[in-house]
């Protein structure tokens, strides 16, 4: 399942989950990832992890610089991100000094055991995926751009919370990734229908009801 040997990332624990392809944009301002992005401006892969309370979890993704939007005079860096390959924490080496450097962790990265799905799974995504950005007002909708597995680029283009797109962070399968964003998706397209409804008729007499 590793595609290569334990390597050494530095760690940026976040309250979100990055997934591999998804662009997001960061401001830094503590000192230790002041010094972790800094170091790697130039070019070099860096750790995110998803925070819960006082641990993070195994399983992150590394992440590339991708544009440095704006750099302060103290600093403080507003940079934009992009995830890479999905790894496993194998082993977190502390820092001396927590709030000058940041965590290192040797990691071992994997891939899907299964990469292919069913060519009427991803259809039914994209068909309830388009609809959902219809119900939200998304002007021409489409399949999310960009290159990897199709579930992830779905995942990235909505904001379905962290707990979710960890889940599929973890999976090993792009068909059970995608069976379950078709199950999320159609669950929540009655309640957009009906909030759908509700805007028309504010609209059209100015009462919700």
């Amino acid at each position: 399942m590793s595609d290569a040997d334990d390597t050494v990332l530095g760690l940026f624990p976040l309250g979100i989950t990055l997934l591999p392809g998804e662009v997001v944009p960061l401001h830094i301002f503590e000192e230790r990832y002041k010094k972790l992005i800094g170091e790697r401006l130039e070019g070099g892969e860096f750790g995110i992890v998803l925070a819960e309370e006082d641990a993070v979890r195994e399983a992150g993704t590394s992440a590339r610089v991708v544009q440095l939007v704006e750099e302060l005079d103290d600093g403080r860096m507003d940079v934009l991100v992009q995830g890479r390959r999905r790894f496993r924490i194998v082993g977190i080496h502390e820092p001396e000094d927590p709030a000058a450097d940041y965590l290192r962790a040797r990691v071992a990265f994997f891939d899907d055991v299964e990469e292919e799905a069913p060519r009427e799974l991803r259809d039914a995504v994209l068909e309830v995926f388009g609809r959902m950005l219809e119900l939200m007002d998304v002007e021409s909708p489409r399949e999310p751009a960009g290159e990897g597995s199709l579930s992830f680029r779905v995942a990235a283009a909505v904001d379905f919370g962290a707990p979710l797109k960890q889940e599929l962070l973890e999976s090993l399968s792009e068909e059970q990734r995608l069976e379950t964003l078709l199950t999320v998706i159609t669950s929540l397209l009655p309640r957009l229908e009906v909030r759908k409804e509700r805007e028309e008729a504010i609209r059209g007499n100015g009462k919700g009801y």
